[in-house]
């Protein structure tokens, strides 16, 4: 297949993904009274939330602004390293963020809400649980990979057809 705008083409492609997990799959389950009843106000509830609008939203918006971009400055052709390192680095830590926030909701579904009742004590223990706080500092990290994704995304998208004509003024002098 042939695209001009490989950008728009992968993010396109990260939205279908993330849309039918995170609104389809997440919203699903946590939809079930069988498990809103435990889940509803937990990590869980909270991981959902992340991909479902990750999906939905964000990934369309970023496919959107390259297309944009492409017409705007009169590209022909969209390309290069820098979008391929935000793609994987704002996907690698959009998915370890909803993973490790998955993991804690689970951890307080089960010991709040499940085994503890939602008393105080059983909020306390889910909050101390070991599964939980590794969660919480997987999420943590996981976030750091995403700002840096950020980061390379809004360089590309200032630089994106100015680094371009620039390399091509150098390549014909070496």
């Amino acid at each position: 297949m042939k695209t001009t705008n490989r950008p728009a083409f992968y993010w396109m492609m990260a939205e279908a993904f993330g849309n039918f997990i995170g609104c389809g799959v997440w919203g699903f389950m946590i939809t079930l009274p069988q498990i809103n009843l435990y889940a509803h106000g937990t990590q869980w509830t909270v991981s959902h939330g992340h991909f479902a609008f990750w999906g939905a939203y964000s990934c369309g918006v970023i496919s959107v602004l390259y297309l944009v971009l492409q017409k705007t400055r009169n590209l022909a052709f969209v390309d290069g390293p820098l979008w391929k390192w935000s793609f994987a680095a704002l996907n690698l830590g959009l998915v370890g963020m909803t993973g490790a926030l998955l993991v804690s909701g689970f951890v307080q579904a089960f010991v709040e809400r499940a085994i503890g009742g939602s008393t105080l004590n059983a909020f306390i223990s889910g909050q101390e649980n070991a599964w939980f706080v590794d969660g919480m500092v997987a999420r943590f990290l996981l976030a750091i990979v995403f700002a840096a994704g950020y980061v390379v995304l809004v360089w590309d998208v200032l630089t994106l057809g100015r680094r371009a004509s620039a390399i091509a003024a150098i390549s014909p002098a070496q």
